[in-house]
């Protein structure tokens, strides 16, 4: 009896095989080897930051039509109904708004303001770290030039994308892993 003979009433009951998208992973590895070979093809710094700017906007776009972009999409309307919620002003209330996860305290401790700087801390570090790997990226780049690499930068996008392709593929491992955990 082949596979495809298995009814779904026969088939085993166990946990189903995380499904792979692999629009998101071509779509997350092209847009990397595009964003790091525009130096090999645009010489002009301007218009690198056209074309980079073209790359991004695109692959964005190309993301928000995958499964992960319409959840990314869902998880935005959630936060802005959240923020919103926030912000309701109820004129019965004297008090105004209160915080509906609880983040605020009648202390004062100062719960939220602590958030606050963890978050922007946080973007600190990750803007910190993308600036430092973009510039190892160019020089990495710069220097396969220097040794008379065809194609220096390409070299360097093909490996970070290949990289950023395999990182979708355990993204979307992961991510299936736990929704199929959190919806037992």
């Amino acid at each position: 009896m082949s596979q495809t003979d298995i009814s779904s009433s026969t088939a085993p009951s166990g946990p189903a095989a995380p499904r792979i998208d692999l629009r998101e992973v071509a779509i997350s590895g092209g847009a990397t080897l595009a964003w790091y070979a525009v130096p090999d093809v645009v010489r002009s710094r301007r218009a690198r930051a056209l074309v980079k700017t073209a790359v991004l906007v695109s692959g964005f776009a190309l993301a928000m039509a995958t499964r992960g972009g319409s959840e990314a999409r869902a998880a935005a309307r959630d936060v802005r109904d959240a923020v919103g919620a926030f912000g309701a002003v109820d004129p019965a209330d004297p008090g105004g708004p209160a915080c509906p996860t609880g983040a605020g305290d009648a202390d004062g401790t100062g719960r939220p303001v602590l958030t606050g700087a963890v978050v922007v801390g946080g973007l600190a570090v990750a803007g910190t770290v993308a600036v430092l790997g973009e510039r190892w990226a160019y020089r990495a780049g710069e220097h396969l030039r220097a040794r008379g690499v065809r194609a220096p930068h390409t070299t360097v996008g093909l490996v970070l994308g290949a990289a950023t392709a395999g990182l979708a593929v355990v993204e979307g491992r992961f991510s299936a892993g736990l929704s199929r955990s959190t919806a037992e």
